[in-house]
């Protein structure tokens, strides 16, 4: 059986974690204390989980005795009777009501053996190439050394680890500094790199996990290096589920603009309701054109298309040549956020950029094409582009339906905080699957 879980979660965001170990069958545990120092992230935790307690400090002010504290003070709640069965007690599907969330869940299977579990997604722009990868030296990383730091002056460091960040994440010096103290500890190890696209989901999310505990794992899991997939996955008999399963029914106010279809519509990646995958959705969706996530073509009947910029032809195109026009893509065109130049390559392998690519001489300019200015904006119309919805976004990234939105906070400010969210159909899998197992 599963011991009871002490949670504190570090960089908590909207509550990913909480969310994830929520959807684990039977599992008993307490989020002690969430720290964030996001305002937007807080206000949305605290909206779903108000009987948490949601820390908005800089961690380079925490130290060992007020992280004991908190931990001890967790541990003495979980042990009062205050329960709420995991994953049994889900609202209807088409609820949007948060359901009145204990801090302590507990289900009367598991036992009740203490453990306690540090989960934390540290700032990942040290680690890409818009953060310019200044790793250790990035002011960004100093409240995750500083966590590492204190962590042997605990008086019982946790049972398990679960971290997640970006790829680059495994080759940088601070993954070494938080190596160093696992192995200084005893823990043994697991780190994987896993697409949320290799386990059933249209979208392409690529992020390094890291998995550390007091016990052994599985042989099955060990002296394998960084994981690509999870040992022991069977894919579902059913294939990956198409867009349409996630999308809202004719949303409104989510189209795409003519400016913006006349300046970027080329660099597009535009998928439709029958796609069964899509780009990794970054906090800079519905600002920035390229590389943070598709759009969706709400015109019937109308395969996937590539604009091809330097012949202005509009070709039909399979998923076989997929990976040879989205090859040609350059690093100068690279511009997601809060994603490592490497993932950028990887969604590009998953994803091709409908309706353009770039010119020989890399210029963005439609001069040469066939379509140009109206034209090409009136082609572009009549495939109805919209946004994906925050809601929508939120299904893919297996968040449950009755999550809700606070008032208040704009698509924008929504956008934003579920790019830099957590899949956590992924997490959970890792946790219930691999951490726990």
């Amino acid at each position: 059986m599963a011991p009871h879980l002490t949670v504190c979660e570090f960089y908590s965001g909207i509550g990913g974690y909480h969310l994830a170990l929520s959807s684990i069958p039977n599992l008993s545990f307490t989020v002690t204390a969430a720290f964030e120092i996001s305002s937007n992230a807080n206000l949305f935790y605290r909206h779903n989980f108000p009987g948490t307690k949601v820390l908005e400090t800089n961690l380079c002010g925490l130290t060992a005795q007020k992280l004991d504290n908190i931990v001890r003070k967790g541990t003495e709640l979980s042990s009062n009777n205050v329960t709420l069965s995991s994953n049994q007690d889900k609202l209807p599907s088409n609820s949007n009501t948060s359901p009145s969330y204990a801090t302590s869940h507990s289900n009367s299977a598991t036992s009740h053996e203490p453990a306690t579990l540090f989960v934390m997604s540290p700032p990942c722009q040290p680690f890409t190439r818009q953060g310019c990868k200044k790793d250790h030296t990035d002011p960004r990383s100093e409240s995750v050394l500083h966590l590492f730091d204190i962590f042997p002056d605990l008086q019982t460091t946790p049972d398990y680890f679960f971290i997640e960040n970006v790829q680059g994440f495994e080759s940088s010096v601070t993954r070494d500094i938080v190596m160093k103290f696992f192995q200084t500890h005893g823990y043994h190890v697991l780190e994987f790199l896993l697409n949320s696209n290799s386990l059933g989901i249209p979208n392409s999310r690529l992020r390094y996990y890291l998995l550390a505990r007091k016990r052994p794992f599985s042989e099955d899991f060990t002296n394998q290096g960084i994981l690509s997939t999870i040992p022991g996955y069977i894919s579902p008999e059913s294939p990956t589920p198409p867009l349409s399963t996630f999308l809202e029914k004719d949303p409104s106010g989510f189209d795409l603009s003519d400016t913006f279809l006349a300046k970027w519509g080329w660099v597009l990646d535009i998928v439709t309701p029958d796609s069964r995958r899509s780009c990794c959705f970054t906090k800079g969706y519905s600002v920035k054109a390229e590389g943070s996530g598709s759009v969706i073509q709400q015109t019937p009947d109308i395969s996937e298309q590539t604009y091809t910029a330097n012949s202005g032809e509009t070709d039909i195109i399979s998923s076989e040549q997929t990976e040879a026009i989205s090859g040609e893509q350059t690093e100068s065109h690279a511009s997601s956020d809060n994603i490592s130049l490497s993932e950028q390559s990887a969604n590009r392998d998953q994803c091709f950029v409908s309706h353009g690519k770039p010119q020989p001489n890399n210029s963005r300019s439609l001069s040469n094409s066939r379509l140009e200015g109206e034209e090409f904006v009136s082609h572009m119309k009549s495939l109805k582009l919209r946004y994906f919805t925050p809601r929508e976004i939120a299904r893919i990234h297996g968040i449950p339906e009755w999550v809700g939105f606070p008032p208040g906070l704009t698509n924008k400010q929504l956008y934003k905080l579920l790019g830099n969210g957590l899949n956590v159909t992924v997490v959970m899998m890792l946790i219930e699957r691999v951490l726990l197992s």
